[in-house]
């Protein structure tokens, strides 16, 4: 192998750099960079992320503006939450259906009527609720409601009397759902709060209390927060899974590319030089193209029929461009088993491991490093000095100067 061959190839892996840098950033524009739009356009027909604030019980203070804030004595909380994800252009959104329902049980400890204000904050300003409904005690309230400012009520209660709060409504959210305690008590008593999740995936946001309970349910989980006397900033917090996004995906795949190309590269040339075949620069180029057609065809294909059987068509159509071609081009010789094999290993399983988060690094590694082994295997007898040895050129003999003829006397 010459050098200006070595040269040559090298420069048929920048060009496929390029057009690897191009189309994954043309990628990333077609998703990522209308984020911010789409996601307002989900938020008002889906809603937000939802967090819903403890209702506040408060007894003005006579004779001044302050107020005195209540605790509850009980706090029985329910919360449905299953997932109804959406998608607009090449994101899929972590949206859900939400339903909520509270039990708030209020006490008067004084010696005296005790005229008690109480503010309900709804979880999303703006949102639509379905199957609104307040109680007092077992007395529907019929009150104004307007979700920016929330809802307040006045409850008249006697010495040593109880009533309990209650209300219940379903609506929609997106990434996560949060119960925030009452940062005024710091304090909750006799609290009780059970979600079922349709997902069992669960994660928690920053900061937040991990269940005390998990039950494994037939499609997702219960999980159970239960305290006597609870002293707490903390809240409760639950992220929706996300799905897997067509677009930041195949993104990543496709910056990751040229990594594939450069190992499939050193196999085609440990092939040359093992089986003394000689393949041309030309060869390497349209290798490249191949491998250039399965992302090509995985970044159009993702907006529009499902991810992985994207991905499966796209590798079959790469994987049969580049093996016919070889195969016609040079030769029955050609191990064609060999190329399919390396071209399974370093494309597309190196590409499908960015379907699994967490350990693409890992597999990458270790499959690098296993590549890394076979060839210092079966090249460790190659007279590296004979390859690449230069070609001598032929010399050519000088002709010799004609001798001048003997003149005759």
């Amino acid at each position: 192998m010459s050098i200006k061959k070595i040269i040559a190839i090298g420069i048929i892996y920048i060009i496929g750099w390029l057009g690897w840098w191009v189309l994954g950033t043309t990628t990333s524009f077609r998703s990522c960079d209308y984020t911010g739009r789409l996601e307002a356009q989900v938020a008002s027909l889906w809603g937000v992320p939802l967090t819903q604030d403890t209702p506040t019980f408060s007894v003005q203070i006579p004779g001044s503006m302050n107020r005195r804030w209540l605790m509850p004595i009980q706090s029985t909380v329910s919360v449905d939450i299953q997932p109804d994800y959406k998608k607009k252009g090449l994101l899929w959104y972590s949206t859900y259906n939400c339903t909520f329902e509270g039990i708030y049980t209020i006490c008067n400890t004084e010696e005296a009527l005790q005229k008690i204000r109480l503010h309900f904050d709804f979880p999303g300003k703006g949102n639509t609720y379905d199957e609104f409904s307040v109680y007092l005690d077992d007395k529907r309230l019929v009150v104004p409601v307007n979700t920016e400012t929330g809802i307040d009520e006045f409850i008249e209660l006697a010495p040593t009397e109880t009533a309990n709060f209650k209300i219940h409504y379903k609506t929609r959210g997106m990434d996560s759902w949060r119960y925030a305690m009452d940062k005024r008590n710091g304090r909750v008593q006799n609290f009780l709060l059970t979600a079922t999740t349709g997902f069992t995936d669960v994660d928690y946001t920053d900061g937040s209390l991990s269940p005390m309970i998990t039950s494994p349910l037939e499609n997702g989980l219960r999980l159970t927060w239960k305290a006597t006397d609870l002293i707490t900033n903390s809240d409760i917090g639950i992220i929706i899974p996300e799905k897997i996004n067509p677009g930041p995906l195949t993104t990543r795949i496709t910056y990751f590319a040229p990594v594939c190309l450069l190992f499939f590269f050193i196999l085609m040339a440990t092939i040359g030089i093992m089986f003394r075949i000689s393949i041309h620069p030309m060869h390497y180029l349209f290798i490249a193209a191949g491998f250039f057609a399965f992302h090509l065809l995985l970044s159009y294909m993702a907006g529009h029929v499902w991810i992985h059987l994207a991905f499966l068509l796209s590798a079959v159509t790469s994987v049969a461009l580049v093996t016919t071609y070889l195969s016609a081009a040079l030769g029955k010789e050609f191990p064609w088993k060999i190329a399919i094999a390396g071209q399974l290993f370093f494309l597309v399983l190196f590409s499908y491991t960015f379907f699994i988060k967490g350990i693409t690094g890992l597999i990458i590694a270790i499959g690098s490093v296993v590549t890394l082994g076979i060839l210092m295997k079966v090249t460790a007898h190659v007279d590296w000095n004979e390859v690449f040895q230069a070609r001598r050129s032929t010399s050519i003999p000088r002709r010799q100067p004609m001798e001048a003829p003997e003149m005759q006397p």
